[in-house]
């Protein structure tokens, strides 16, 4: 979305041509007779002059208002509680602080009142503020020691008993900008209260101080500098039961992103819940407009969870409870501090082999028939489509199954091994029920999830097969460990190259147990239409009475972290739609439908996963949700491949790869491809330098924050290049924002800044623009047929991308006169192996390539031995923004990493106009 720089005027529609400008001056004929003023006085002049009338006007308007407003703050009971000895705070706040109290249904005032709440006549129910549902921490609380909080009331506004007390511990850390951390946990009814230290922790880092107030309990996060507070709990309620959580943040935000999503809409509620194409990642960050400072926090989401924005931003977080509720604060104050806070956390960085940055095929028909399977593939093969790895069908291995390789099989999977593809198979993580070793082993090892009635294995509906569910998070880990082995011997077989964990959070198709009110403490509007693709609400954990509901985030990310334990190298491809923050793999949803509606939220959740720091992430390129896929548009196709080609992950399903499409689908989608695997080394360089890769706009151009902050139809990829998909059909211009001036990356056309353009766009175009100052690697890939030394021709692979040499694409950032300029850039090709690209305008062009090794042995062996699989040769240099002309200028750079070290070289400036000196030679 877009405003114009006028801030009267209103946003551009998203995407839309902006219309005809209309002016709002007033003009007068000439010819026209403006008539003179008539000097006499009005009556109403005449009134409002008159000292004795204007005194009688405001003695009356006070005898109405006062009376009115004591009526409604002392006597009515449309604002205020109950009995007086209950306030604790007022119920006069503003509307839009008011958080609801109690369950989602009306109450009347009196259930209201007994609940402790303000009532109004409109038969809304909310806290006061500060709230009477908190807790006492008491004032003989010693700084930075852990404490014992007494609930103030002994009733939850949900009419269940308040845990009467919680341990609250603190801590602070200085790394990556310092952070808060505040842990909420249970105590045991024979767990004495935590000791006293020694020497009590202050609670502060060099720019922020936590205060803890006493003896209602709120935190608070302030700035030294000037004592704004940029985080608080004091606005809203802490309620605390056995298995609930809810709290009342404030980040001190005006506009807020995170849980997955580029922006956040105040008055949206937000469940986190891990299931087939949705994911529970529990970041949210924001931006004060006043302080001009960005914050966040983050908290463990083990089970259901629902945040709420309201319209003040406040965040409300309604959660199952386990142990403890862990929240840790990040200060910021920039989006690039507070990623780095937060990848301190997370430490889930992942670098799979460079082949995983190629395409991927998968045959998801509903119907598995390994005939049409086969001649899916050969057709594949023969019309020479790009892709690097397929996985025959994915529903063919089921953990439960034998896993045996059948002729038919081995067949496929030698016509893949003959043609250099890898075999990436989908793994069905649930367990078929019957008569087979699997599910007689789990269930003797009690691994499975129970039936709340008979406590036995619970059968649901998968693929239209009945199947039980393995409990991953179990406590029996020994049990799970010896049944995982057995079954891993099987998988062992089929020498794949890396894995797609499929089903890996619970569901059942046949689910229709939706549970009504009050059965769970407090149930999120959306839940129903989420449970009926998840088990009953009721089932039970393996290892307790406790709700697979209050675990179910924690269960797929368990069984991922149980199959990388068997995987015999640390960067083994492995891909998964169930995850948490801290899971190290390739992060893909499932069930997408194909829809535009679904394209737009795809660059929204990628965008949002990426700045808060999940960053391997992908896209089922078409959707991948099994009704209606013969209804997908080739338009819609189209640009799916072109957004789907700049995220580290591309997979397609076998039924939308390019010789599916017409001749000129086809060219198009090669055409994508082949810029994709061009650009591979600039994507491979920000991941293994672990940035942020998508990047919303005010990251880097936070001073036109009026236009950046809630834009996320454009992006940047990195520092240097800018992004702007095309996310709605039959589309002629679209409107992108240019914060400063930009080059259009394949042909140079400079784009003017801090201006909003109607950029004209056909079916084939993906708009991509360069920064000035940057300079992008890529490499030289022409065709999609590589020519192999013994006289056959094959389709392009990243792995063979990564063989052609580079060219250097950069633009030229200017000094104030523009007459002196310069531009950087580099790639890295792994870890200690980087070159360095510099380029300076000035008398003359000066290009400069420095190498950065820290092993020479290695880096010769990647790139000089006889079985080389890095090309670190450099043919040519094309440059943009000359100040003195328009000509893209064009150099030859034989540069080879095998020859030489670094190279430095010197062209003329044919188009210098220097700056004008005078009698002594200095510059005027």
């Amino acid at each position: 979305m877009f405003r114009r720089q006028d801030g009267n005027a209103s946003k551009i529609p998203h995407q839309y041509g902006s219309g005809n400008d209309f002016s709002s001056e007033m003009r007068y004929d000439t010819a026209t007779v403006i008539p003179e003023f008539d000097k006499r006085p009005a009556l109403i002049h005449i009134l409002l002059l008159n000292k004795t009338i204007r005194l009688f006007v405001v003695l009356g308007l006070a005898s109405v208002v006062i009376p009115a407003f004591a009526y409604l703050f002392f006597f009515s009971k449309e604002i205020g509680h109950g009995n007086k000895r209950d306030i604790i705070g007022t119920c006069g706040h503003p509307t839009l602080y008011h958080i609801p109290c109690g369950y989602p249904y009306n109450l009347t005032q009196d259930e209201c009142h007994r609940l402790g709440c303000c009532y109004t006549s409109l038969a809304t129910c909310y806290h006061s503020l500060p709230s009477e549902h908190q807790y006492i921490i008491g004032s003989e609380w010693t700084t930075g020691e852990p404490a014992v909080l007494t609930a103030y009331r002994p009733v939850t506004p949900y009419e269940k008993s308040a845990i009467q007390e919680v341990r609250f511990d603190v801590s602070v850390t200085e790394d990556a900008g310092g952070r808060f951390r505040f842990l909420l946990s249970k105590m045991d009814a024979n767990q004495a209260p935590p000791l006293a230290t020694n020497s009590p922790m202050k609670l502060e880092t060099t720019d922020l101080l936590v205060q803890i107030y006493s003896p209602t309990f709120f935190i608070e996060v302030k700035r030294k500098i000037d004592h704004e507070v940029i985080f608080s709990t004091a606005r809203g309620p802490l309620v605390v039961t056995e298995n609930f959580i809810e709290w009342t943040l404030h980040l001190g935000a005006d506009i807020l992103f995170g849980l997955g999503r580029a922006y956040l809409e105040p008055g949206n509620k937000y469940l986190l819940l891990n299931n087939q194409n949705t994911s529970a990642v529990p970041i949210v960050m924001g931006y004060n407009s006043k302080l001009k400072s960005f914050n966040g926090l983050m908290f463990n989401t083990p089970g259901l969870t629902e945040v709420e924005i309201v319209g003040s931003r406040l965040i409300i977080v309604r959660a199952q409870l386990g142990d403890s509720f862990d929240l840790q604060f990040l200060p910021g104050p920039t989006p690039a501090m507070l990623y780095r806070q937060s990848k301190a956390i997370l430490q889930n960085q992942y670098t799979p082999p460079y082949w995983a940055y190629g395409v991927h095929v998968c045959d998801q028909s509903v119907k598995r028939n390994v005939t049409i399977v086969r001649q899916n593939l050969e057709l594949l093969l023969n019309d020479t489509v790009m892709f690097d790895s397929h996985c025959l069908h994915n529903d063919l291995f089921w953990l439960s199954d034998t896993m045996s390789i059948d002729k038919d099989i081995e067949a496929m999977l030698q016509l893949l091994r003959d043609a250099g593809k890898k075999f990436v198979p989908s793994l069905v993580l649930s367990v078929g029920y019957g008569g087979n070793p699997t599910f007689i082993d789990a269930r003797e090892k009690g691994i499975l999830l129970r039936h709340s009635g008979n406590q036995l294995a619970y059968q649901g509906r998968v693929r239209n097969r009945t199947a039980v569910y393995v409990d991953w998070r179990t406590s029996h880990s020994a049990n799970l460990t010896e049944w995982l082995d057995k079954q891993w011997e099987k998988i062992v077989n089929l020498e794949a190259d890396g894995y797609v964990l499929e089903e890996a959070s619970p569901r059942d198709e046949r689910n229709s147990s939706l549970p009504v009110l009050k059965q769970l403490v407090y149930q999120p509007d959306q839940l129903n239409d989420t449970l009926k693709e998840m088990l009953p609400w009721n089932t039970l954990l393996s290892d307790s009475e406790q709700l697979v509901l209050s675990q179910h985030n924690l269960i797929g990310v368990k069984a991922l972290e149980m199959v990388q334990k068997k995987m015999t190298s640390s960067n083994y491809f492995i891909v998964t739609g169930a995850y948490d923050t801290h899971s190290r793999a390739a992060l893909l949803p499932m069930n997408i439908s194909s829809s535009w509606i679904s394209l737009r939220s795809e660059v929204d959740r990628c965008i949002g996963l990426s700045v808060v720091g999940i960053t391997y992430t992908g896209t089922p390129v078409c959707g991948n949700a099994p009704p209606g896929r013969a209804n997908v548009s080739e338009e819609l196709c189209i640009r799916w491949y072109q957004f789907a080609s700049l995220l580290p992950l591309f997979r397609v399903t076998a039924d939308r790869t390019p010789n599916k499409f017409s001749r000129f689908g086809q060219r198009v989608m090669h055409a994508v491809l082949r810029k994709r695997f061009a650009l591979l080394e600039y994507f491979n360089t920000l991941l293994l330098e672990d940035v942020p890769y998508l990047r919303p706009m005010f990251y880097h151009f936070e001073e036109a924050s009026n236009y950046t902050m809630d834009l996320w139809e454009q992006f940047m990829i990195g520092d240097a290049l800018l992004v702007a998909p095309v996310l709605l059909p039959q589309m002629t211009q679209i409107a992108i924002y240019f914060p400063d001036t930009f080059y259009e990356l394949w042909a140079g056309q400079k784009m003017p800044g801090n201006d909003v353009l109607q950029y004209a766009v056909v079916e084939s175009d993906l708009p991509m623009f360069l920064r000035p100052g940057y300079i992008v690697p890529m490499r030289d890939i022409v065709e999609e047929l590589v020519d192999l030394a013994n006289g056959t021709t094959i389709p392009l692979t990243a792995e063979l991308s990564r063989l052609k040499p580079l060219h250097l694409v950069g633009a030229f950032d200017c000094n104030v006169r523009r007459w002196k300029c310069s531009m950087t850039g580099h790639v890295l090709f792994q870890p200690g192996f980087r070159l360095d690209f510099v380029v300076e305008l000035d008398e003359r062009v000066v290009i400069r390539v420095i190498t950065n090794v820290t092993s020479p042995e290695e880096a010769q062996q990647l790139v000089c031995s006889d079985d080389a699989t890095v090309n670190a040769t450099i043919t040519s240099v094309q440059l943009y923004g000359h100040p003195n002309t328009t000509q893209t200028l064009t150099f030859d750079f034989d540069f080879d990493f095998c020859q030489q070290d670094s190279k430095r070289a010197e062209y003329v400036n044919e188009h210098r106009k220097g700056p004008e000196t005078d009698q002594f030679g200095n510059f005027a």
